[in-house]
This record gives C-alpha cells, sequence and structure tokens, in this order.
C-alpha cells in the first residue's frame, strides 16, 4: 500500500511481515512471535523509513489518506481484529468488533477497501454461506473502549448476474478475501467494490454499495486448462504511465514494474503459488480471462499500482 506525506512527503510503500504467526494470531511455534512487522520503504531509494510492531497476523493492510492513517486487520481465520496506525508517530489503536466476525470459532477480517469515506472489509473462513462477504466497518473513538462495528454489506450466498450470461444465479462464496474498489479509468465496473472469492476463482462487483448493492459474478480462467485461478491481488492501472508493485510472499522481496505501454484501464491480477500456477497477468473483465505475463515470480500476492509523477 502507499500513502503520500510521511518523512518530507515522499511516497511511502507500506507492507507487513507476518512473523510465522498464525491465521488465528498464535503463534507459529511454541514461544514464536505474536506480532506482525508493519514497514515502510521509500518508493524511490527502498529505504526503510518507519517500523510498526501490530498484535496478531496482519493480513490486511490499506493506507486511507484522507485520516491520514494505515488500516490493519488481523487473524483472518479467528480473533481477528481492526486496527489504526498512525505512521507519523508509529502508534496503534486497535480496536474490537462488535459483532464478532467468528461463528464457531470460524470467520475472521481480511482485506480492506475504502470508498467515499466508508471502510469496507472482507470476511474471511466463513462458517458457512449465510456469512457476509464483506462489512462496513464503523470505529467508534466516543468511548474508552474502542470498537469497531460491524455491518454486512451483501452475504456469501447473495443473488448476483452472471457476468458473462446476465443470468441470476446464487453465490457459493466459500473463500473472501481481497477486496479492491474498482477506479474510474476501469473498462467495466467502475467504482464497484471488488471482493475476490479466492478458492472460487471468481471475483464478485458491488454497485451502489452504499445502500442497495447490486451483484455481478466474473468466473475467471487462466494458461492452466481446469484450474480455478486463485488471484491474491488486484491493481488497475490509473494512468498510461506509473509503477505497479508486487509483493512476492515466497520470495520475501517487493517488485517495482514499469508499467509503460499498458493503458490507463489495464487490470493487474496477482496469481500466488497456490496451485503451481505463480504468476501476474492481466485480466479480462469482459471474458474473465488471465493473460500471464512474461514473469518469475515465486508467489504474487498484494499489489499495488502507483501512477508517475
Amino acid at each position: 500500500m502507499a500513502i503520500a506525506g510521511l518523512d518530507g512527503g515522499r511516497t511511502v510503500i507500506w507492507t507487513a511481515y507476518q512473523n510465522g504467526i498464525n491465521p488465528d494470531g498464535t503463534p507459529g511455534k511454541p514461544g514464536g512471535p505474536t506480532q506482525s512487522t508493519v514497514v515502510g520503504y521509500d518508493a524511490s531509494s527502498g529505504v526503510l523509513v518507519r517500523s510498526v510492531q501490530v498484535t496478531g497476523k496482519v493480513d490486511g493492510l490499506t493506507a486511507d489518506p484522507e485520516m491520514g492513517v494505515l488500516i490493519a486487520t488481523v487473524n483472518e481465520d479467528d480473533n481477528s481484529a481492526f486496527n489504526l496506525i498512525y505512521p507519523v508517530t508509529g502508534a496503534v489503536a486497535t480496536y474490537a468488533y462488535s459483532p464478532n466476525p467468528a461463528v464457531d470459532g470460524n470467520g475472521g477480517t481480511d482485506s480492506i477497501a475504502v470508498s467515499d469515506g466508508q471502510i469496507y472489509v472482507s470476511h474471511s473462513n466463513p462458517e458457512d454461506a449465510t456469512q457476509a462477504t464483506d462489512y462496513l466497518v464503523t470505529p467508534d473513538t466516543s468511548t474508552s473502549t474502542l470498537t469497531a462495528y460491524l455491518t454486512p454489506a451483501f452475504f456469501d450466498n447473495s443473488l448476483a448476474t452472471n457476468a458473462l450470461t446476465g443470468a441470476t444465479v446464487q453465490l457459493g462464496l466459500t473463500d473472501p478475501d481481497t477486496n479492491y474498489v474498482i477506479p474510474k479509468e476501469s473498462p467495466r465496473f467502475a467504482a464497484d467494490l471488488a471482493t475476490i472469492s479466492q478458492a472460487d476463482g471468481e471475483i464478485v462487483f458491488a454497485s451502489h454499495i452504499a445502500d442497495s448493492p447490486k451483484l455481478t459474478v466474473l468466473a475467471l480462467t487462466d494458461n492452466k486448462p481446469g484450474n480455478v485461478p486463485p488471484i491474491d491481488g488486484l491493481a488497475v492501472a490509473t494512468s498510461d504511465h506509473g509503477t505497479l508493485y508486487v509483493v512476492d510472499g515466497a520470495a520475501g522481496t517487493i517488485q517495482a514494474l514499469d508499467t509503460s505501454g499498458w493503458r490507463a484501464g489495464t487490470v493487474f491480477v496477482g496469481e500466488p503459488n497456490d496451485n503451481g500456477n505463480p504468476l501476474i497477468g492481466t485480466l479480462n473483465l469482459s471474458t474473465g480471462a488471465i493473460t500471464p505475463l512474461g514473469n518469475s515470480f515465486q508467489s504474487p500476492k498484494g499489489m499495488l499500482f502507483v501512477p508517475g509523477q
């Protein structure tokens, strides 16, 4: 993620090291770490700007430039919490969810998207298909007990329009993961909240998300016949020139790719090594087809497009 204004106005690229923590927040090994490390790097030099410790396994991380904060969710399977990180001071405010997104020990929060000042988090590891896919989050700072109130936006079994056929279908989502607000430059679904159901190989696009969401579901395909693409990263180019930052989870690196030659509106996706087919590619929003780019990522995950100056 990127946020400008820290350390002399430079653009800072933020990411999180999960330090082997389990998805419910417990140590990955006896006596192991229980805090993730959120770090910011200067985009032009790669120099470390700031490091912040956050309790739990950080899996969702974004920036809200209007608030001047980073937002991090922890523990995507259970024991989840919502955090506001103040990057200038390194302070962290941790909010408890109400209601608890877990049912019978299953359920947490993951990716975060900010749309028109509203914060949405994806509901990961759901107990069943009656659970919310995304929640609107309302942090309450009016009392000494920090609470983040959750309001369902839509559900894993909601009705949707098939993006390819136009037919009405009932969703059966099992793995909501990455969410992302589609920018206006996109050739389709502009301003929609997109939510990837990773294990299902689908993206659900929600228009009018703040009042009465209208849902469209797009099934994905890639270069491997029969594969269900488990994409775990989504970014749209908002200008004809810019940089696509890609986290390679297996390599432990962030790669910066020059996108010159790719027009504004190009949709980039990342496919980790879950199905043995790691790639970065472009996504056709009319067909759901992913076209791999020439690259050698081990397991690409989060990605971010930053337009050129």
